[in-house]
């Protein structure tokens, strides 16, 4: 899977990827990367 640095998706990615990132960021992390998938792969 492409690498996404920049932008929205990019810290979404971080932030789901880091184990110290808190539940409510994560959950709003997964909806933008959820989002992202569905328009654009």
């Amino acid at each position: 899977m492409a690498r996404h640095k920049g932008g929205k998706v990019g810290a979404a990615g971080k932030a789901l990827a880091s184990k110290g990132t808190s539940k409510s960021t994560k959950s709003k992390a997964g909806k933008t990367l959820k989002n992202h998938q569905d328009k654009k792969h």
